[in-house]
């Protein structure tokens, strides 16, 4: 979501001046952004007896228009000019990002946009056939402008796949650029962002019949939406999105932004770490998530809104520093009994989501929020939650466990309080251990509701209990985010769970047999990615 009156867009930019002595330093000096496009350029894609020691460094190579365009070699990294990618060039080719085994980075001075952007509201015909971007195994990919992120367009996909020990990274230039004197921060660079071809609450059942459903993206312009539920954008596995969120165009970008992307593109073992805004956001769409790690975002880990109604399962997120709620989720723009809400082509987000782990504080932390919140439901959404761990230790306001927030949907027929009432919301063999387990009504309920008790709501449900806040210790293992193997409430006396069996609800979900995100001792790939990426947020 956006965050009002933080980070207003800035023009202005650095560009990369690149020293080729000894490990490869990159310089960034302050200039001018130049969104020009010279099809004239053919930087040289080796660097043979050069500054990396007689090494060949094989850079990215595409053609476009007869012209051929590859990256320039410097030292152990890849530097790819403006005339390469920027905001001004999107690029309709395919090809590879290589892995380089120097150790190196891709450097990009611009903006990468893959795909022809349309608008389909004017008639615009989506190319179903779209470029690829491929990014090998253990690639490093950094950007030297904030306002510079990754966009893939409708029709083009991305296959980024990378492995448990070689995770591709996607990151700042202060990150890599060896100078002691600049350190990464949360916002250097824009993020990556997917615009898919499925169903999102902005589109009418009419314009997706015509295949016309079009709704502009956060950031420079670009549209995403459609009527295609199992479209693929690709895949997105064994990644790392850091320090991006930047404002882009009056917008503060997410890690990874999802828009109406379809159930056909894959999202498994991402890790995104200190981006400005949230963590991952979906707009629409019914993409699946698993194995998800977020750690110190500005604002949310998980924000879904839209009409989103994937599955999601392992999800950790960890606020320390930054961040305000683990999960924030809207349903809708309208209220979905309303007139205006009938000829939509889809309704209000609704997904299922299995074994998460919320860690939060409730501190005051940087940017002047609390890495508080558990979960914000709002806007008439609705969704199914089992195996949720929400552990907070604090007790002030805007830091509970859950909070049902009514402000627009009031005590509507279809708003949150409706919703849990009538099963819509609902957890499922879910433990808060929370100084503050709920936040107060934000409009008084009315009518049939005005009875209505969260806390009844809660308990009543399967398996669900609130156990206290005495300390981390209590609830999680030594690494502070798994699932004690035996669980103790604020008392000091032991927790029977039991855990549900979300195979049985779909095919997608894992019988986890726990409660959590992750089970204290656990031996696995995601245990593995989990260990990972609690070091890189420790660095």
């Amino acid at each position: 979501m956006k965050l009002s009156g933080l980070f207003k867009v800035s023009l202005v930019a650095t560009a990369i001046t690149l020293a080729g002595c000894g490990g490869g330093d990159i310089n960034v000096t302050p200039t001018t952004v130049d969104n020009s496009v010279d099809n004239s350029v053919d930087n040289s894609v080796t660097n043979p007896g050069g500054d990396n020691g007689g090494d060949t460094l094989s850079c990215a190579t595409y053609t476009l228009d007869g012209a051929t365009f590859t990256g320039e070699a410097k030292g152990v990294n890849c530097v790819y000019s403006q005339a390469f990618a920027s905001n001004a060039k999107e690029i309709t080719s395919s090809f590879v990002i290589p892995a380089l085994s120097s150790g190196g980075a891709h450097v990009f001075e611009g903006a990468l946009f893959i795909g022809d952007d349309v608008d389909t509201s004017t008639g615009a015909t989506i190319d179903g056939n779209g470029p690829t971007l491929s990014i090998e195994a253990g690639a490093t990919i950094a950007f030297t402008k904030p306002e510079s992120f990754i966009r893939i367009a409708r029709g083009a996909n991305i296959e980024a796949i990378g492995e448990v020990d070689k995770p591709i990274i996607f990151t700042s230039i202060k990150e890599v650029d060896g100078d002691d004197a600049t350190t990464a921060q949360i916002g250097d660079w824009g993020g990556v962002q997917v615009n898919g071809r499925g169903h999102s609450i902005r589109c009418t059942a009419a314009a997706a019949a015509q295949d016309m459903c079009n709704h502009a993206a956060e950031g420079i312009v670009s549209y995403y939406g459609g009527n295609d539920p199992q479209d693929s954008s690709g895949i997105l596995k064994h990644i790392v999105i850091k320090y991006a969120g930047f404002g882009v165009e009056g917008d503060e970008l997410n890690g990874l932004t999802l828009n109406a992307v379809g159930s056909g593109t894959t999202i498994d073992y991402v890790h995104v770490h200190n981006g400005f805004d949230d963590g991952i956001e979906l707009f629409g769409g019914s993409v699946n998530l698993k194995h998800i790690v977020i750690t110190d975002t500005g604002d949310d880990g998980i924000d879904w809104d839209e009409g989103w109604k994937g599955y999601g399962q392992f999800i950790l997120v960890r606020s320390n520093e930054y961040g305000n709620h683990g999960f924030e989720t809207d349903g809708a723009k309208v209220d979905p009994l309303s007139a205006d809400a009938q000829d939509l082509v889809t309704t209000v987000s609704n997904p299922t989501i299995a074994n998460a782990t919320v860690v939060t504080t409730g501190d005051q932390g940087a940017e002047g929020r609390r890495t508080g919140a558990g979960m914000e439901m709002k806007e008439w959404g609705k969704a199914q939650l089992a195996n949720m761990l929400f552990v907070n230790s604090s007790s002030v306001d805007g830091a509970g466990c859950l909070d049902l927030y009514n402000e627009k949907d009031q005590s509507g027929d279809a708003g949150v309080h409706a919703n849990a009432n009538n099963g819509d919301i609902a957890f499922m063999s879910s433990i808060f251990a929370c100084g503050k387990n709920f936040e107060d009504v934000n409009t008084p309920l009315t009518g049939a509701l005005a009875s209505f008790d969260i806390a009844s709501w809660f308990t009543g449900g399967e398996n669900n209990q609130l156990i206290g806040f005495a300390d981390f210790a209590n609830v999680l293992g030594a690494d502070g985010v798994s699932t004690a193997a035996t669980i103790t409430d604020s008392q000091g006396t032991a927790v029977a769970t039991t855990a549900k069996d979300m195979s049985e609800v779909n095919s997608f979900f894992t019988n986890a047999g726990y409660i959590g995100a992750l089970k204290e001792g656990e031996s696995s790939e995601w245990a593995d990615f989990v260990a990972a990426s609690l070091q890189r947020a420790s660095n």
